[in-house]
C-alpha cells in the first residue's frame, strides 16, 4: 500500500500527537514535547489531549486551525500521561504522572 492510498483514510481510533488532523493542538511557546498523549472521539467530532502543565485540553476534531479554540481543564497537581474517550463519548478518563490519580470528565 502506498502512503498516497492511505493518506485520507479515516483510522477507527487517533491518538498521535502529530498529523494534520491535529496540527492546531500545538499552541504558541509549546516545545513540542508538551502534549503527552491525545484522544479522538469515537463520533470523530471532539479531540482531547495531555499535558505537561496538568492540564486536560477538549479540541473539536479535526484541529487544523494553529488558533483553534479550546477548554482546558484542570485536576492533576503534574503532568497528565494518557487521556481516553469511554464507549459513547460522554466521559473522559485522565491520568496523572507524579500524583498518580485517574480523573472521570463528563462531557456536556
Amino acid at each position: 500500500t502506498s502512503t498516497k492510498d492511505m493518506r485520507d483514510v479515516n483510522m477507527s481510533t487517533y491518538t498521535c500527537t502529530l498529523g494534520f488532523p491535529v496540527c492546531g493542538i500545538w499552541p504558541v511557546g509549546y516545545d513540542g514535547t508538551d502534549i503527552n498523549a491525545l484522544c479522538r472521539s469515537h463520533n470523530d467530532k471532539l479531540l482531547v489531549t495531555a499535558d505537561d502543565f496538568g492540564l486536560v485540553n477538549l479540541f473539536r476534531y479535526p484541529c487544523c486551525n494553529p488558533t483553534a479554540e479550546w477548554s482546558s481543564f484542570r485536576g492533576h497537581s503534574a503532568h497528565v500521561t494518557k487521556v481516553r474517550f469511554l464507549h459513547g463519548d460522554k466521559e473522559v478518563f485522565s491520568l496523572g504522572g507524579r500524583d498518580q490519580s485517574i480523573i472521570q470528565w463528563g462531557i456536556c
